[in-house]
């Protein structure tokens, strides 16, 4: 029991010390010590290789679900049996949200005294939850710098592999 409470309470310090202290007294030559040294650098650039990959391959995934999102939306867009609604609703959604939102600014600012006391917080709240929505619509009408940004970095680390 007291090996794990050492452990767990500062005593994986000193293990990896004593550890450290074996591999001095095991390695004794300077060519041993500088080859043990090459590795642990190649360790690093491999570690550092791999986490670069799984980086890429994980916005590669999103860059990808942004892409099946925008084919789904032109698929319907030029379907002829979708319906008006159908090919609109995604418009209408977003329409919506930017007036509700500009309303709610409207009577947030120029009409204050339509809002009670008890109702000023859940305005606010749900004005933040349309604002992040309204900055949503317009990254997916108007494009977003950042993202593009990214985009165009990811797409050139795919074409050209480390």
């Amino acid at each position: 029991m007291s090996f794990l409470t050492d452990l767990f309470s500062g005593g994986a310090g000193s293990i990896v010390d004593s550890v450290g202290k074996v591999l001095d007294n095991v390695i004794t030559t300077k060519e041993e010590k500088m080859q043990q040294e090459n590795e642990l650098r190649k360790s690093e650039i491999q570690f550092q290789v791999d986490m670069k990959k799984l980086t890429n391959e994980e916005q590669k995934m999103f860059l990808d679900d942004i892409s099946s999102a925008r084919q789904r939306e032109t698929q319907i867009q030029t379907s002829e049996n979708a319906t008006k609604l159908g090919k609109n609703v995604a418009s209408f959604l977003a329409l919506g949200t930017v007036v509700l939102t500009l309303g709610l600014f409207y009577i947030l600012i120029f009409s204050p005294q339509l809002i009670g006391g008890d109702k000023k917080d859940i305005i606010l709240y749900i004005l933040g939850v349309l604002s992040a929505t309204l900055t949503q619509i317009y990254s997916y009408y108007f494009g977003s710098s950042a993202g593009s940004a990214a985009k165009s970095q990811t797409i050139a680390n795919i074409k050209t592999p480390t």
